[in-house]
């Protein structure tokens, strides 16, 4: 199930600044109350220093006199124990709370620092002072009650505004970022909004630069398929012509057969008809060849069925040449094979190095005379290996060289054949990452690199 992005950024800032919130109001509060403890000791350390100087009989005269309420009421003020140095209660002023005297300060540092303890379900702030010129300790303690509801209306304070702020930045970031997404949103209408056919660029004018990649990899998205689809048409009607060609012949035969009244007529007629069905044959099967070199093209080559990583070129060359060489010795070519010693064994696929190899010794023994030879090369390069078809054959003019290999394109030539096959060799080239160089040397000198290591995948 697919998630909104709108939703996802609005969670993931919500999740980063909940937090942030949460962590500055704690502080905050954290802060305040610090504030409010110093300035509660302030104010209780101002109260009882009059009262040290007293005597215990002063202090009764003092703190007996000032109105006391109950420890949870708002008019309690202050409450005052001493104590004799062995421990004895010298004094406890009303209401005071049951403060004992082993609860004093140990450590000497301890003293004159105000502290919290909790007695009968009680909070106070307790300060204690050592008197040993009068020979006793006192007590000063005030109740935490006005603190802590000073302390509870600052939580409220800090709560409510970050809660509220909380809930209209909610909103607010909903906005912000369905109009930060707005452009995308755009992007996506404006190509929702094309036809099949449309495969015009997208323009980038006005795109942020957050979306300019993704426009960019739209647009060589669009080149490349509209490369593809012209190739595609073209190869379609091309292949759709040549086929034409030989089914045409063959139906012309056919008809002629059947009308023949003589033997040898109809005879001649079907041998004719079989020789274009032959043709259309090799047509269907160089065509078929080319798709599959064609075919997922972005999957590693490695995956593909029957690839080898150790193959030995010379000796696939040297068959391939066996399986010519009748035909060549019937015609009177002289033809002959050169492997370097020491050649490399490159990775690549047997089948499809085959039928390149095929293809070159094809189009060389076609165009070679009788008397001629077609001398064949296996040779380490720079590049990785190469196999090498040079022919005594007249050529091609040298402005045509850069068009051998173009699908259906023969250069005028007559004779059998769809030109189809140097574009099987340029394909089987590219789908291994290496290359066919052509070139003129008394004849034509076809060669095939192919590297040791092929490229992971290759897009020909």
């Amino acid at each position: 199930m697919s998630t909104s992005l709108r939703a996802r950024l609005v969670r993931s800032l919500l999740v980063v600044l909940l937090p942030v919130w949460v962590a500055m109001a704690a502080w905050t509060y954290w802060s305040v109350v610090e504030e409010v403890d110093e300035i509660y000791d302030q104010q209780l350390m101002e109260v009882a220093l009059p009262l040290l100087p007293q005597s215990v009989a002063a202090l009764h005269e003092s703190l007996d006199a000032m109105p006391i309420d109950q420890p949870d009421g708002e008019g309690v003020d202050l409450a005052v124990l001493a104590w004799s140095p062995q421990g004895a209660l010298l004094y406890r002023s009303p209401m005071a709370p049951p403060l004992l005297f082993a609860e004093r300060p140990r450590d000497p540092a301890g003293l004159r620092m105000a502290n919290t303890v909790v007695l009968n379900g009680h909070g106070w702030r307790v300060w204690w002072f050592e008197q040993p010129q009068m020979g006793r300790w006192l007590a000063v303690l005030k109740p935490m009650t006005e603190r802590n509801e000073l302390a509870r209306a600052l939580a409220l304070g800090l709560g409510l505004p970050t809660l509220a702020t909380v809930l209209l930045l909610t909103p607010v970031v909903r906005w912000v970022v369905r109009r930060g997404l707005r452009p995308l949103h755009q992007l996506g209408q404006q190509i929702a909004r094309r036809r099949a056919a449309d495969l015009a660029s997208v323009s980038e004018a006005g795109q942020p630069s957050e979306t300019v990649p993704l426009v960019q990899e739209i647009n060589a998205l669009m080149t490349r398929l509209a490369r593809t689809f012209a190739t595609e048409r073209r190869f379609t009607a091309d292949a759709s012509h040549e086929l034409r060609t030989p089914l045409a012949a063959c139906r012309a035969q056919i008809e002629v057969a059947r009308g023949a009244e003589e033997a040898a007529v109809r005879e001649a007629a079907l041998a004719n008809a079989m020789l274009a069905l032959d043709r259309a044959t090799r047509l269907t099967d160089e065509l078929l060849a080319l798709a599959r070199l064609d075919h997922d093209t972005e999957a590693p080559l490695s995956a593909t069925p029957g690839w080898r990583d150790e193959l030995d070129l010379a000796a696939l060359v040297q068959d391939r040449m066996g399986a010519v060489a009748v035909a060549a010795l019937a015609r009177g070519l002289e033809l002959s094979l050169e492997a370097a010693a020491g050649v490399p064994r490159v990775a690549g696929h047997p089948e499809w190095i085959a039928m390149a190899v095929d293809n070159l010794l094809s189009n060389a023994l076609k165009y070679t005379p009788s008397g001629g030879a077609v001398r064949v090369a296996v040779e380490p390069t720079e590049a990785g290996v190469a196999v090498v078809v040079h022919d005594t054959g007249p050529g091609v003019r040298p402005e045509d060289l850069p068009k051998l290999g173009d699908r259906f394109d023969r250069l005028g030539a007559r004779g059998e054949g769809a030109g189809l096959g140097l574009s099987i060799v340029r394909q089987v080239a590219a789908r291994h990452g290496g290359r066919l160089l052509f070139a003129l040397d008394d004849g034509l000198r076809a060669t095939l690199i192919l590297p040791q290591r092929a490229p992971a995948v290759t897009r020909p």
